[in-house]
Parts: structure tokens; C-alpha cells; sequence
């Protein structure tokens, strides 16, 4: 019926396509349509209060986050409402100093430099007493927010958000660029007017590195802005290519999520977040590139300051191996590392892993990531008395608490994690779409491969096994010796393969092996090879 063979047409069931009308709009998303704006909740309210803004020549703040996700989300709507001429005033929050959402002190200082109306892009939901206070001081606020719901809506004058119960928006899981994207698409179809389509090149950077589901819409927008992205006019982003050792030629979504991304993330982890808004704003090249170093330099500290505590924290949890949640507290953890470690330890233990900072002042912060099986941000919801701020999403989240409710929030998470996670074996595992033959993948094989990405949350890049597969070469790589570069070997042709974190295990000597792997592309010079991604391999005992 679709008219592919077995094989591709199993990897495609796989991924719910059915049909040739679901095969064509999976393989060209370049073709779809985007969803309707104003089907999200309170969209048209938002853009009557932006346009009367525009009229009157009213100053608009826009309040972001530090991460990724709200540096471009910020950046994106402030280059749209200056296109349509409306006065704008960007705001990113400190991340030790005033933490994720809206604060007070902020508030009153853009009322200060005159904004009558603050719209909010990844963050503002759960802000119901700053939204308040700007009510009853007239300052008006628009939310643009994707995190979880609290019990009652702040009295905003309009707040859009995707998964309200009253929204009748056909996706759900558009990232906090992604509804800065979708106002800016409003505001513009109002006026009658094409939007940039450069704007996608922001929306595919923070959907990305937000780790939002590849699916729908989403899928859509990361497709075309990646596009934009290889053909970027933005001298902050070819400057921060260029550090990155990123090609034109090789960006792709993992370039993104594990070049990019970290580097536009490393600034507000280890002292704010402005550099790199201001990378992606810069007209000018010089300061461009001066801000790309910055970030460099940022990002090397990001990775000391994580492997320290890192070191830190892993001999605490040696001694609860059987716990089903990971948390490790210790004093003076530096915040910006804190999700990082818990990602880390998840990726060691498969655990949901919290790791707490406490402060000096009586108040400990923390960041938290988990796995599928755990919802992270409803366990939190069960516990939410203890916490003065929290939030976030299933697979990660934070707080802010009094450091001497620790040992009553211990006690509870432990609880709500044996009852979650009793019938779950905590162990990584890998879901294979197929067993073949090595030699199958090339050619045809690898340009429908090709077709199925971007790959990400929702749509991970196919999975396959291939058995008793020639090791022709091995050998350890990376500073530390920790990964494993192989010479995989089928008939007369040999695949290069790599093993991320995999070299402890490597007996040597071992001439075949089972392995499981992902098919992707390297890029050097110009030429572009096949590299298979080893995600796990066993030796084959010799017949």
C-alpha cells in the first residue's frame, strides 16, 4: 500500500504511518501547513492587547528565561515586534539571582523604564502574584507559557498556553519559542502581512534544545528551521558555528543539540544569560564573534564545574544503589550545573535523579531529570506545600525550598518513587525496529533513513541489530580513553562505528560481536561518511 519494501514499510509503522497521505506528510513536512494561532487559548485577546499597544506607542517588556528555549523565544518576539514597530524592552532573568518566572524587583523596574505591558515567552504560569501585582499597578501581562498548569490561572490579560483545558489547539507540545513563534505568526496574519521566515531558525534552536517532541507541529517547524539555520544571515550564529566546529554542510539536529545548544545555554548557567541574547541579536560581526568566545569560555567552565560535582555527588549515592529516585544534596553547588549533574546520574543509574543546592541563607534550590517511566513534575504536584517555587515538565524539573523541609521531601519522593516504579526494571533499554544484515544499510537504505529526520524526542532515529558483525579494528578515544571507535566489517565493505562512554567494557581481542546501533553521517572537508552510533554491542562467542 505505501510502496516500499518490508523493511521500510515496518520502520514507518512504527512510527504510527499508515497510509500514502500519512507517508507524504511525514517525508515532506516542508509542504505542511502550520496550525491556525487563533486556536489557542486567549490568542486573539493577546494580539488585541499587542496591537492597541502598537497604536498608542506603549513601551512592551518581554520576559524570558535563561535557557535555550527562552533566549530564543525572547529573542524571536522581540525581532517581530520591532519589525511591526512596537517599542520593545527584553528581559532574561538572572538564574542564582532570581531564579526561572516572574519576580517582583523585575516587574518594577520595567514599570520604571516605562513598560505598560509585559508579555512572558517560556515562563509566567505559575506566577500569580507577580501577574497580581501588575493587575492592581497597571501593568498588563500576557503569558506565553508550556509548563505545568497550576490549580488557577494568574488574572492575566490573556494567557497562551497549549495544554489548558479549554484549548482546542490541535498540538499540544509546542516549546516556549515555539507559542513566542505562534504569537508573532498572530500578529502578522492580523496585520495582513507574511511573517519572516527566518524566524523558523530560532523556533528549530529552542524546540531542539528543549528536547520537545519531534512530532507535528513541531516536526514542521524543526524541519524548515533548520533550513534557515544553513543558510543563516545571523553573524552570531555563523560566529558561533564556527567555534563549534559546525559546518554548514553538517548541521543537523544533533549539531544542535550537543554543539549549539550547550553554548548558548553555558552563559546563563554560569553568570547570565545576555551574551547570548545578544548573539542572536547582533547586527554587527565584531561584537559577534567577541560573544561567541565568551560563550566559549563559559561553556569549558561549564564542563569542569559539572565534572567537580559530579565528583562530588557520585560517592553520596553509593550507598542507596536500591532507591528508586536519586538525590544528592550538598552545600554550594553551583545552580547552573545542577540539571546537568541530574542528567548525568541518570544516564548512570537510570534512576529519576534530583540534585539540591543548599544555600547559606536558609533556602535550597534544585533540578531534577527522570525517565519515561516517572512523571517528575506530578511527583513534585503531590509535594507541593513544601516547595516555594516549582515547576517544569515529565522528564525534568526544579524547585526552591526551606533547606529544613529536605529530609520531609526526601521521605516523600522516595515513597511516591517505590510506588511509581515497583513493577519497573530500573535498567536502560533499547527498543530495536529491526534486525539486518549490515550490508543492507546503504545506498536507498540511508536516503530513506534520511528522510525520517529530524530524529528526536517522539522520533528517534531507527534503532537496528545486527549479528556476529567483523570487528576489523578497535580502539579507545576522547581525553580520558572512555569511548570506543570501531572498524565494523560485512563482505568486502567496512563501516566506521563509535561507542560513546562503551570503551570499559571493550575486551580486546574480541573479533565479532551483536550489535545494536543508530545510522547517521560525518562531515569532513566536505566529504560526508557513514558512521554508525554503537548504542550497545555483546561479544559473539566464535563457532
Amino acid at each position: 500500500m505505501l510502496g516500499v519494501s518490508p523493511l521500510w514499510a515496518h520502520l514507518l509503522y512504527n512510527r504510527e504511518i499508515r497510509t500514502r497521505t500519512d507517508l507524504e506528510q511525514f517525508v515532506h513536512p516542508d509542504k505542511q501547513s502550520l496550525h491556525d494561532p487563533f486556536l489557542l487559548p486567549d490568542m486573539g485577546l493577546a494580539v488585541e492587547r499587542l496591537l492597541a499597544a502598537r497604536k498608542a506607542g506603549e513601551k512592551v517588556a518581554i520576559f524570558g528565561d535563561f535557557d535555550t528555549d527562552g533566549i530564543t523565544a525572547t529573542a524571536l518576539l522581540a525581532q517581530a515586534l520591532t519589525e511591526l514597530q512596537v517599542q520593545t524592552i527584553p528581559y532574561i532573568p538572572h538564574r542564582v539571582e532570581e531564579g526561572h518566572g516572574l519576580n517582583l524587583p523585575a516587574l518594577q523596574e520595567l514599570q520604571r523604564q516605562g513598560a505598560t505591558l509585559l508579555v512572558t515567552v517560556d515562563c509566567g504560569v505559575t506566577s500569580l502574584a507577580e501577574v497580581t501585582w501588575g493587575a492592581q499597578h497597571g501593568l498588563d501581562v500576557i503569558i506565553t507559557d508550556h509548563h505545568a498548569l497550576p490549580l488557577a490561572l494568574p488574572p492575566a490579560v490573556a494567557v497562551v498556553d497549549p495544554e489548558r483545558r479549554d484549548s482546542s489547539y490541535p498540538f499540544k507540545h509546542l516549546a516556549g519559542v515555539g507559542l513566542a513563534f505562534k504569537l508573532a505568526q498572530a500578529l502578522y496574519q492580523r496585520l495582513g502581512r507574511p511573517w519572516p521566515e527566518g524566524l523558523l531558525e530560532l523556533v528549530a534552536l529552542g524546540t531542539i534544545a528543549d528536547l520537545a517532541p519531534l512530532t507535528g507541529e513541531n516536526r514542521t517547524l524543526v524541519w524548515r528551521g533548520l533550513r534557515e539555520l544553513r543558510a543563516s544571515r545571523r553573524p552570531g550564529l555563523q560566529a558561533l558555528m564556527a567555534r563549534a566546529n559546525v559546518t554548514l554542510q553538517n548541521l543537523d539536529e544533533e549539531t544542535v543539540a550537543f554543539a549549539l545548544a550547550p553554548r548558548l545555554n553555558a552563559a546563563g548557567r554560569m553568570e547570565h544569560a545576555a551574551p547570548s541574547y545578544n548573539l542572536l541579536v547582533t547586527p554587527e560581526r565584531s561584537e559577534a564573534e567577541a560573544l561567541a568566545s565568551e560563550l566559549e569560555r563559559h561553556n569549558l567552565l561549564r564542563r569542569e564545574l559539572t565534572a567537580q560535582v559530579l565528583n562530588q555527588v557520585r560517592p553520596t549515592l553509593s550507598s542507596t544503589p536500591e532507591h528508586p529516585i536519586l538525590i544528592a544534596t550538598g552545600e554550594g553547588y553551583p545552580a547552573g550545573v545542577l540539571g546537568l549533574v541530574a542528567s548525568q546520574l541518570v544516564e548512570e543509574w537510570y534512576r529519576p535523579a534530583l540534585v539540591i543546592s543548599v544555600g547559606s541563607n536558609g533556602l535550597s534550590r534544585a533540578s531534577g531529570r527522570s525517565i519515561p517511566e516517572f512523571d517528575l513534575v506530578r511527583a513534585l504536584q503531590r509535594c507541593r506545600e513544601l516547595f516555594l517555587r516549582f515547576g517544569g515538565h515529565p522528564m525534568a524539573a526544579g524547585f526552591e525550598m526551606r533547606t529544613e523541609l529536605l529530609d520531609t521531601l526526601r521521605e516523600r519522593l522516595v515513597s511516591i518513587a517505590r510506588q511509581e516504579l515497583q513493577e519497573v526494571t530500573l535498567l536502560p533499554h533499547w527498543d530495536i525496529d529491526a534486525q539486518v544484515d549490515l550490508g543492507a544499510i546503504q545506498g536507498e537504505a540511508i536516503s530513506f533513513l534520511q528522510s525520517l529526520a529530524p530524529f528526536g524526542p517522539g522520533n528517534r532515529a531507527p534503532v537496528f541489530l545486527s549479528r556476529s558483525v567483523e570487528v576489523a579494528d578497535a580502539r579507545t578515544m576522547g581525553a580520558a580513553g572512555d569511548h570506543l571507535k570501531l572498524a565494523l566489517k560485512r563482505g568486502g565493505a567496512v563501516w566506521d562505528a563509535v561507542a560513546f562512554g562503551q570503551a570499559k567494557g571493550w575486551m580486546p581481542g574480541t573479533r565479532r560481536i551483536d550489535v545494536v546501533y543508530t545510522v547517521g553521517e560525518d562531515s569532513w572537508l566536505g566529504q560526508k561518511t557513514l558512521r554508525l552510533r554503537v548504542l550497545d554491542y555483546a561479544p559473539r562467542a566464535e563457532s
